[in-house]
């Protein structure tokens, strides 16, 4: 049991450095959010999507304290925090194309979503162009997650066992 809290503490606290670094390099936010939403696909593949569900509250609650940009930390928990929770979720033995459609239809929902919260905050311009450019970043995004879950089971988790 030590072992396994040990290394989901230093899980979360590897995803609230990398959300803590949003406020010091205002560039790449994308790419940092994406890292920091990989530790809890981990945790599902070590100890199960309750554990997952767990990982995620406790970085969206630490999230909130470290990022002094709360519109980042609204993107992170409607997106980038979720994720490896809705990915679990969605295929579990499906057809690709049913995933595809599903994975679709939760990134367009969330970017309704957000649009909505954000848009009294910030000017966000949508149009097809923006829409159709979101849906591309969203599919390298989920296609450089699935390639790191497969790094992971095949590599970093060796690695780990060993110690």
């Amino acid at each position: 049991m030590s072992k396994k809290v040990a290394y989901g503490g230093i899980l979360l606290a590897l995803n609230i450095i990398l959300l803590m670094l949003l406020n010091i390099i205002p560039i790449n936010t994308l790419f940092l959010l994406g890292l920091a939403s990989l530790p809890v696909s981990i945790i599902i593949m070590e100890w199960g999507i309750g554990s997952g569900i767990a990982f995620y509250i406790g970085s969206v609650i630490l999230g909130f304290i470290v990022m002094s940009n709360k519109s980042q930390w609204i993107i992170y928990i409607f997106t980038f925090g979720i994720y490896g929770i809705i990915k679990y979720l969605i295929e579990k033995d499906r057809p690709i194309y049913i995933e595809y459609i599903l994975k679709f239809l939760f990134a367009n929902i969330v970017l309704l979503i957000m649009y909505f919260i954000l848009k009294e905050f910030i000017y966000i311009p949508i149009n097809l162009i923006s829409v159709v450019s979101f849906e591309v970043v969203f599919l390298i995004y989920d296609h450089m997650y699935t390639l790191f879950i497969e790094y992971y089971n095949y590599k970093i988790k060796n690695l780990i066992n060993k110690i």
